[in-house]
């Protein structure tokens, strides 16, 4: 039987192989302003190209980020 501590990296390596087989490629740009998530143009028309029809749900990794020393002025 497997310790806990093996279960986790199991199902950690069970959802990074997901999110990497089902990746859409897509980079998203923007800023967080007020608390809220807000795309630059760029992005909303790439996401409105490539998923016409959608409802889909995504994962945003690494972010969000210390926004003092990657702000870019």
């Amino acid at each position: 039987m497997s310790s806990p501590n093996e279960r986790d990296i199991e199902h950690l390596t069970a959802a990074a192989k997901t999110l990497k087989d089902h990746r859409t490629g897509l980079v998203l740009t923007g800023r967080i302003r007020d608390g809220k998530l807000v795309l630059d143009k760029a992005t909303e028309t790439e996401i409105a190209t490539k998923f016409a029809k959608a409802d889909v749900a995504f994962v945003a990794m690494n972010s969000p980020f210390d926004p003092q020393s990657q702000t870019i002025q």
